[in-house]
């Protein structure tokens, strides 16, 4: 029973991943409200299995009970009446501390996000070196522990609140036990009942007090996986709906495929975007024609929107308003694996691989995955095979610092690699790289902006999009978007803009002056 337990344990980890790795979008993972919920679900996920067994021997319990039943109405008509009486209100008491205990799980799920990521952050390796120079850790574990603390009270004092219902309970069941046993004995005074009887109450009464405790704790993990399935179903549902076919403007016709080239590009129309969840409109009505072909640079301060559009070019977020179109085919009228499998993009939170040099590379295009020659010709396009080059083992050399044969990289050779993992793929509608470069010095930076630059050049069907904070850099591109809180104040080429009043013109003169002094 306990492997049986512990494959369905599995099988049921197996599928919250799946799910929540396999949704197109990533609201999920960024929404505070979603993120509370999906760990509620993988810390209850074991309650799903052990709800199997505990309904199995809730019936078992049941039907005990119920020759228990049958026995006392032997002597009395009355008497299963009397305990029944007391054991319903002992059940819907038991249920509602379960709810209570539930109630707080749920409601500290964010201090307790909260509590693990501090801790996370005193003790990671990534952090270390600032936390330590900064002498932070012990003010990051007070916090942590104060978290902690806080969480620990909520669901301390909804423990004793459930402590107190169950114990009504119980005593609830027990008067009636007890007002069973009198009666009993009032009978036998009555002649009614004899000595037997009596004896009978008494023995068959403390088996009906254990089953039924022992019904009402099964029944509270029978709950308890109830409540894990509703929230298993409630990410059921989202997905489904998330990975529903897409419909284009008709809304009757199936999800369409992306052309095998631009023609004319990608377009916005009155775009807005606000992030679920909060009241503040991060993109304010764009319209932008984004030529194929063509290399875009989009700048501007932090927080302008420039990932927020990214992520709406990659269909990781859906418009509020308005509307993307490839070519003359809404995004959304898409099929979005389709869709994401003719883009190749480098975000600036990257993610690092800890695989072979050729397999990091290699899952940018993952059905050439064991391409030697593929991964080489990637590398050649991003300027990275120096860096392959000078691994111990070439390809072969595992990356990272978490095991013990993993070769350390810097932030500059992890961003080279991501760099050739977008350029797996040999014909994306949409390279979209954005801050790829940030651990590279200018020349270098400039240097990758300009070879992606002359390769759109030579693939016009697919647009380019660069995302940088380093104006310099960007003077190669075809189209210059400057984007300031969310809304499109220039767009032009580097000549046209350098010489126009304007924010371009002023942050272009201001970087310029900081890398020649």
């Amino acid at each position: 029973m306990q492997e049986l337990a512990e494959r369905m344990g599995v099988a049921v980890q197996a599928e919250i991943l799946t799910l929540t790795s396999g949704v197109p979008t990533i609201e999920h993972l960024e929404r505070p409200a979603y993120l509370d919920r999906l760990q509620t679900l993988h810390e209850e996920s074991r309650e799903l299995y052990f709800a199997v067994w505990a309904l199995a021997l809730v019936a078992e319990h049941a039907v005990q009970i119920g020759l228990g039943v049958a026995l006392m109405a032997a002597v009395h008509p009355l008497l299963p009446l009397v305990l029944g009486g007391a054991v319903v209100p002992s059940l819907l008491v038991r249920g509602r501390a379960a709810r209570r205990l539930d109630a707080a799980a749920e409601r500290t799920a964010e201090t307790t996000r909260l509590e693990r990521e501090l801790s996370e952050t005193a003790t990671g390796a990534e952090p270390s070196k600032e936390v330590r120079l900064s002498g932070a850790a012990a003010a990051l574990d007070e916090l942590a522990v104060r978290h902690w603390e806080e969480v620990s009270a909520v669901q301390a004092r909804a423990g004793v609140r459930a402590g107190l219902l169950t114990f009504a309970g119980s005593a609830t069941f027990l008067a009636g036990y007890v007002l069973a046993l009198a009666g009993t004995a009032w009978l036998a005074r009555q002649g009614t009942a004899t000595a037997g009887d009596l004896v009978l109450v008494a023995t068959v009464g403390v088996q009906f007090v254990t089953q039924a405790s022992r019904l009402a704790f099964h029944a509270g993990s029978v709950a308890a996986g109830l409540r894990a399935t509703g929230r298993l179903t409630w990410l059921r549902g989202y997905a489904r709906r998330a990975a529903r076919p897409a419909r284009n403007a008709d809304h009757r016709s199936p999800a369409l495929g992306p052309p095998e080239r631009l023609s004319s590009g990608i377009t916005l129309r009155q775009v807005s975007f606000t992030y679920p969840g909060t009241g503040r409109q991060v993109l304010h009505d764009l319209d932008l024609h984004l030529p194929a072909g063509a290399t875009i640079a989009l700048v501007g301060a932090h927080g302008s929107g420039k990932t927020t559009l990214a992520k709406l070019l990659c269909g990781l977020y859906h418009p509020d308003r308005g509307e993307i179109r490839a070519d003359d085919v809404p995004l959304h009228a898409l099929a979005p694996g389709e869709w994401r499998q003719r883009i190749s993009a480098v975000f600036q939170d990257l993610a690092r691989f800890e695989l072979t040099a050729a397999e990091t590379v290699g899952v940018g295009d993952l059905p050439r995955l064991g391409d030697r020659r593929a991964v080489e010709e990637a590398l050649a396009r991003a300027g990275a095979a120096g860096l392959v080059a000078a691994l111990p083992g070439g390809l072969s050399t595992e990356l990272g610092d978490t095991f013990e044969r993993g070769h350390r990289l810097s932030g500059g050779q992890w961003q080279q690699l991501a760099l050739a993992r977008a350029s797996m793929r040999s014909s994306p509608l949409l390279l979209v790289l954005d801050e790829p470069t940030a651990s590279l010095d200018a020349p270098a930076e400039s240097a990758v902006f300009a070879r992606y630059a002359e390769a759109a050049r030579r693939h016009p069907g697919a647009v380019t999009l660069l995302i940088t904070h380093r104006f310099p850099t960007v003077r190669t591109a075809d189209l210059i978007v400057v984007l300031d809180a969310g809304r499109i104040v220039q767009q032009g080429t580097h000549d046209d803009l350098v010489t126009r009043p304007g924010p371009y013109a002023d942050l272009y003169a201001i970087q310029r002056d900081a890398f020649t002094t």
